[in-house]
């Protein structure tokens, strides 16, 4: 049997039985250029239900245990990587990282902390500094880092675009196997509930929903409620409960189905040599108004 011949499959991490956990990882106060003090934003997301939340303040490591008697929430701690060049978020360090020039000696830094890791922020964001902005050809030579946003909140009221699928699907077109997340990047009051992650988890102590995040076992969304995502074998099928069109898309960003409906599912090509074509599904599930839930790419092995 040729290569060409080999049977393939979808490979996920979603699992059906576990409950979604709400929150945000990147989160401004007043310890760097937020408009509000901590408390004040913990109990802003605590009000709107959030499960977990990262204050991840620019270059300064803020202590969550300073405000875990004020809030049920699953603090984690959080630093915005943002001196002397594009920002990067770095997930539960244990240890402030340098901001290096070179940006790959900040995520090989990171990769030393065995239980945090990176993503790139705001990869559409047009920062008034070229040095501030990740390019196509910077993003596709960093290794290390778990993903990157492909929506961040405050990037509506600035310049570019919140939205970065586009760089996302040509990452994972080259390659590069890195997850998608939606943040607030919040800094004030207006900039709350924008976006957010929905993490499947059995539990929402910090460890089960880091590893959850690693997994990418989690969805990003601006207001559509994804209830289940399963995989087996050649087929892939999402249930909403908001949902008004839903969209399959493949390598380079293709769009291979699209469909109105709450509830849809997509089932690869027979033909194996077509089928490993398309590298990966990923799904959008797009709702009222600007609404929408972007899934995780599933990998095609």
């Amino acid at each position: 049997m040729s290569q060409d011949e080999i049977p393939v499959k979808l490979v996920s991490s979603y699992e059906k039985d576990l409950h979604w956990l709400r929150g945000n990882l990147h989160t401004h106060t007043t310890m760097s250029d937020g408009a509000r003090e901590p408390e004040t934003v913990i109990k802003d997301y605590e009000a709107r239900e959030y499960d977990f939340l990262s204050l991840s303040d620019h270059d300064v490591l803020v202590n969550p245990d300073a405000y875990r008697s004020i809030t049920k929430m699953t603090l984690i701690p959080g630093v915005e990587i943002t001196a002397n060049g594009p920002h990067i978020l770095h997930v539960n360090p244990q240890s402030i990282v340098s901001p290096h020039e070179d940006r790959q000696k900040v995520l090989d830094e990171v990769g030393l902390q065995p239980e945090s890791f990176a993503v790139l922020n705001h990869p559409n964001w047009l920062a008034p500094l070229p040095d501030l902005h990740f390019s196509d050809d910077h993003m596709r030579r960093l290794t290390g880092h778990l993903g990157i946003e492909i929506y961040n909140g405050v990037i509506e009221r600035l310049s570019g675009s919140a939205v970065a699928t586009d760089r996302w699907d040509r990452l994972l077109s080259n390659g590069l196997r890195v997850w998608g997340f939606g943040h607030d990047d919040s800094h004030t009051a207006e900039d709350v509930g924008l976006s957010w992650v929905m993490v499947q988890g059995p539990d929402s102590d910090a460890d089960s929903i880091l590893s959850a995040l690693r997994a990418g076992r989690f969805y990003s969304s601006t207001g559509v409620d994804i209830t289940s995502i399963q995989v087996k074998e050649n087929r892939v099928a999402v249930y909403t409960s908001n949902a008004t069109r839903i969209r399959f898309i493949t390598k380079w960003g293709v769009i291979q189905k699209s469909i109105e409906s709450q509830a849809a599912d997509y089932i690869l090509p027979d033909d194996p040599k077509q089928a490993r074509a398309l590298k990966y599904i990923r799904i959008e599930c797009y709702g009222g108004g600007c609404d929408v839930a972007w899934t995780q790419p599933i990998w095609i092995e």
